[in-house]
């Protein structure tokens, strides 16, 4: 049997089969960053589907070092409030709803650096802190991040997110986050 035969046979089989329904659209959720940087803290908003990519259009947010708790508590509420859900129907989801290029982290790690007064990316994220927000469900999750080096960042194992409700004050959630601040820095 040839291989142009046989691939035709495969095709036609794979074309009796019966597909597989869509799987369900994700839950509705808000995301936002807070990258604690020694220089700076910067919030900022994300897409959402399934996956959570930084939003162009969405809200960013620069503060002190050590900002007062009811400043970042505040932002990272702006953040979740201006997270975008955006359905593979969205006229921007092509251009939103991707991973982004070599060349965009680039220019997202020069003008950190340019804010920050410094010139490499060791000494950007040297003792940085990551956290990721999400609200979803009347409830908003912490979940600090580990540093692996070169911007990149992964869950702590062993270690649980912080639940609150999302009517939690700015205080609180500041008080909270700073924590999740600092056991990102310690792991």
């Amino acid at each position: 049997m040839s291989f142009a035969k046989a691939l035709a046979q495969l095709k036609a089989q794979n074309a009796r089969k019966p597909k597989p329904p869509p799987s369900p659209p994700p839950a509705r959720r808000s995301v936002a960053t807070v990258e604690a940087l020694r220089h700076f803290t910067h919030i900022f908003s994300q897409a959402v589907y399934r996956a959570a990519v930084g939003d162009p259009r969405g809200y960013a947010a620069f503060l002190d070092p050590e900002p007062p708790r009811e400043d970042l508590g505040r932002a990272v509420h702006d953040a979740l409030a201006a997270s975008r859900f955006i359905t593979p129907d969205h006229p921007e989801w092509d251009t939103v709803m991707r991973p982004p290029t070599e060349d965009e982290i680039r220019a997202q790690e020069d003008d950190l650096k340019r804010r920050a007064g410094i010139k490499t990316r060791k000494a950007l994220y040297n003792g940085a802190g990551l956290v990721s927000v999400t609200m979803r469900d009347g409830a908003i999750e912490l979940r600090p991040l580990l540093h692996l080096g070169r911007g990149a960042w992964e869950g702590i194992k062993g270690h649980e997110p912080v639940r609150l409700p999302e009517s939690v004050s700015n205080a609180e959630l500041g008080e909270a986050v700073a924590a999740a601040i600092d056991i990102s820095r310690a792991s």
